[in-house]
């Protein structure tokens, strides 16, 4: 694994501020000491996590639940070739769900001048679908700032009046052991309704995003097809993975 996803894969499991300790990441991350010690000295440096009394790391606060401006410049060659393969599943006439996630973003593009209809809860995605000419419909609710999407009790009723040919969805996670996971209950509501209301659903999940496990479950690894942009064999049985 190279050094870049490796460390991408330690802020991800950091990401939801808890202190987590050296033989937990360890065993996640399947790395000899020495690396791991080499990776989070780098990050230190970088500011981006803290070590703390006790052998104990901690994401540094300005670094958790990072902004969906600051994500869409992480691993971006991997969510474009991932985004590339999910729009290719689109047909015209489909009505599809975009999450308001980074990968799903970049998929606009490529469903420029279909004849289809984007149903989404992101705010950077509805911009961005104004912006190409897609129809597309917004779902109101609760800011998250965060993430510039909309959620809580408003988001998932208007979302229950809608069913789509594909959806395609994001996740902070996915691992043999939990699934797919989140950090925010509110947003797993959200992919669960979009799931059920989809004739098929997609996660759109890179690869620095194995083996990190977040709070919230939101789907088994057997329920959806997971885009990715590279082979992970040890995932073969338990879920259908599509190589951008």
């Amino acid at each position: 694994m190279i050094p870049a996803i490796r460390k991408q894969k330690i802020l991800n499991l950091l990401q939801s501020g808890e202190i987590l300790y050296t033989d937990y990441l360890l065993d996640t991350l399947g790395v000899s000491l020495s690396t791991l010690r080499r990776d989070l000295k780098e990050l230190e440096k970088e500011k981006k996590i803290s070590h703390l009394h006790g052998g104990g790391v901690q994401i540094v606060k300005d670094n958790i639940e990072l902004k969906i401006s600051a994500k869409l410049n992480l691993n971006k060659e991997a969510k474009e070739t991932i985004a590339k393969k999910a729009a290719s599943f689109v047909n015209n006439k489909d009505v599809i769900f975009l999450d308001p996630s980074s990968t799903t973003l970049p998929m606009i593009p490529f469903l420029k001048g279909m004849d289809i209809t984007v149903v989404t809860n992101g705010l950077y995605h509805i911009n961005q679908l104004c912006a190409e000419g897609i129809p597309c419909i917004m779902l109101g609710g609760n800011i998250k700032t965060s993430t510039s999407s909309c959620i809580g009790h408003m988001t998932e009723s208007a979302l229950k009046e809608i069913y789509f040919n594909k959806a395609f969805l994001g996740a902070n996670g996915f691992s043999i052991k939990a699934g797919i996971t989140n950090h925010d209950g509110n947003e797993k509501q959200i992919k669960r309704i979009a799931m059920e209301h989809a004739q098929q659903a997609y996660f759109l999940l890179d690869s620095s995003k194995y083996g990190v496990v977040t709070m919230t479950k939101v789907a088994s690894l057997d329920e959806v097809s997971i885009i990715t942009e590279r082979d992970i064999p040890e995932l073969k049985e338990y879920a259908e993975l599509i190589l951008g």
